[in-house]
């Protein structure tokens, strides 16, 4: 039997969702965006987009009615918006962002929703339209079935992994110094020196500086770089030779400040924790998240 048009697009449009619902779970899991927002709501809707894509797409494969081809249309249109309303500096859910964060996934969901749209839509010209029908019910049920097991095949294989740790970066050659903290305190066996004390064994990355308490105050000069919704508020930051960067993040999920070049390299920051670094050399100095290394960003140094 010779498939008709109209389940040809109708398949096509339902692969397409079916794509878009796989997208969202590799957010939720490989990219850790179970963490996004202010509350846990965000990651829920984004597995929710994903059974929802599941089930309109086993539909759209079984049935031609009308109204579960618009169910569709709606279902891709409205994940759209709500991507343009994200990423357009607006808050959804505790969530916001800007561009198109992560790459390429975002791509990859906006193409297959807009194709599900101009696809479904074809399917309400009359010449097509007409020449469709329905599957037997059960077929339906063979569909979702199939949905199912891709989505919770995909979901079990993508369980989440440990999160707290951080990409190692190269070890450094250059010799190590004593780390000094704060005023002089007795440490039994430690040896003082005013206004600093020693520890003994204590070892830095040339250049590094380590994590902070949450709420710490950044001294004169510096300035604030807020790690929220898996991106650095500020990617690309110019400041003058001196300056003290703080990091601090404020995702519920935990993350790092790693240069490329290891000048300097942050230990894992849990939600609230800081960390700061002061640039005495001129450049242009790139850096990561350790631990979701997608998230990049840039600090200019001018004389």
């Amino acid at each position: 039997m010779t498939m008709k048009t109209g389940r040809i697009l109708r398949v096509l449009a339902a692969i397409a969702i079916v794509i878009s619902g796989i997208v969202h779970l590799d957010l939720y899991f490989n990219f850790q965006y179970r963490f996004a927002g202010d509350t846990p709501n965000f990651g829920r809707s984004l597995i929710l987009n994903a059974v929802a894509s599941g089930i309109i797409g086993a539909a759209l494969v079984a049935r031609k009615e009308w109204f579960v081809r618009a169910a569709g249309i709606g279902f891709a249109a409205s994940t759209i918006a709500v991507f343009a309303y994200t990423h357009s500096g607006n808050t959804f859910l505790g969530f916001s962002a800007e561009g198109f964060e992560p790459s390429p996934q975002s791509q990859v969901a906006l193409i297959v929703q807009i194709a599900a749209i101009v696809l479904l839509a074809a399917t309400f010209v009359p010449a097509i339209d007409s020449t469709d029908a329905s599957l037997p019910l059960p077929a339906l049920g063979v569909a979702g079935a199939i949905a199912a097991v891709a989505l919770i095949g995909l979901t079990v294989r993508w369980q989440p992994e440990d999160t707290t740790s951080v990409a190692t970066p190269p070890a450094s050659t250059a010799p190590a110094t004593a780390t000094t903290v704060g005023p002089a305190t007795a440490i039994p066996g430690a040896t003082t020196v005013p206004d600093a004390t020693a520890i003994p064994g204590a070892t830095t990355i040339p250049g590094a500086t380590t994590s902070t308490a949450a709420g710490a105050t950044a001294p004169a000069g510096a300035q604030a770089v807020t790690i929220k919704n898996f991106s650095f508020d500020g990617k690309a930051v110019t400041i003058a030779k001196g300056t003290t960067i703080t990091w601090t993040n404020d995702d519920n999920a935990p993350h790092s400040v790693v240069a490329t070049d290891t000048s300097f390299v942050s230990d894992t920051l849990q939600k609230g924790a800081t960390f700061e670094h002061t640039f005495d050399t001129d450049g242009t100095f790139s850096y990561i998240c350790g631990i979701h290394t997608y998230m990049q960003g840039t600090i200019t140094v001018t004389g």
